[in-house]
């Protein structure tokens, strides 16, 4: 599980992109459908998609190095089916602020439930892909009245940062060497494009990916230190905890090359009982994006089940 999160670590660090900053505002929205919500020293841009006529939320947390634009092709089937969803982008990452040394951190489940209380009073339903796994699962353990159901996608439980690691992002000067690094090897869009690959493992939908999606947040000054602090601020798994939660949606691809099935062990033999671990054959780390489709099919499936 350590060398999974060193590896990992090592290899998020090429993805950002280093142009001039700039600073997102509700005067110069990101998208058409772009909000933000203050909570502490924090601002949070968030995309409320609503359906016409709704029979449930969700709340969507992507995971590292990605924002609201990985849940575009999920969301919009599922909005279709009557669930308004709300894409959220975490701290240090797509248009939401950037953390520094001086920053007052916050877990991000809390800001995260900050958000879903100001929008309504009704539980959610939250998503959670990859790292953003770890603060949805963080959620329902900590605020179990606002979390109906989890829906977790291409992630685990999170079982900590490697020691070396945490050593390192206790170094001031290191995170500002490989906040560099990130944002300056993450400029080039092969790079990019190499990274995308591996994660979806789908040559072709690659080959057609809006790559300014994912490289445009990496605009905004101090993303790659930010990123880094972030992890600082993410909530270990409490495994006995998440065998009393209500069932939950446990997806994963095949071919994930970033989170081996190894360290999905704990999670899976701690699923609540009513759970669904759905396999998607021939899916990789990102397939809510080229394979929304299958992933929309078993996510209905699994909320009409709740409600029968």
């Amino acid at each position: 599980m350590k060398k999974i999160f060193a590896v990992l670590l090592c290899c998020v660090m090429l993805i950002g992109l280093c142009l001039p900053a700039f600073a997102a505002t509700q005067e110069e929205l990101p998208y058409a459908d772009s909000a933000f919500f203050e909570y502490g020293e924090y601002t949070l841009h968030y995309r409320e998609k609503k359906a016409a006529e709704p029979v449930g939320q969700i709340m969507m947390l992507h995971g590292f190095a990605e924002s609201t634009y990985c849940w575009e092709n999920l969301s919009a089937i599922l909005v279709e089916n009557g669930y308004t969803c709300v894409l959220v982008d975490l701290p240090d990452f797509g248009y939401s602020s950037r953390e520094t040394k001086e920053t007052e951190k916050l877990p991000r489940d809390e800001i995260i439930h900050a958000l879903m209380t100001e929008l309504s009073d009704e539980p959610w339903y939250v998503a959670g892909h990859s790292m953003g796994g770890y603060v949805a699962l963080s959620l329902a353990e900590n605020y179990p009245e606002s979390v109906r159901n989890l829906l977790l996608y291409g992630t685990s439980g999170n079982d900590g940062v490697p020691e070396i690691a945490t050593q390192m992002m206790s170094n001031d000067l290191l995170i500002s060497l490989m906040g560099s690094f990130m944002e300056v090897m993450g400029r080039n869009p092969l790079m990019v494009r190499l990274l995308l690959a591996l994660a979806i493992q789908d040559t072709e939908y690659v080959m057609h990916y809006n790559t300014d999606a994912i490289m445009a947040p990496f605009r905004i000054k101090g993303t790659g230190a930010g990123a880094i602090y972030n992890f600082t601020m993410l909530t270990l798994t409490d495994y006995e905890k998440v065998s009393q939660m209500p069932p939950i949606l446990f997806m994963n691809g095949d071919k994930d090359k970033v989170i081996a099935d190894s360290a999905r062990i704990n999670l899976r033999a701690h699923l609540p009982e009513g759970s669904v671990d759905h396999v998607v054959n021939g899916g990789g780390h990102m397939f809510i994006e080229n394979m929304a489709d299958e992933a929309a099919r078993v996510t209905l499936q699994f909320l009409s089940g709740l409600n029968t």
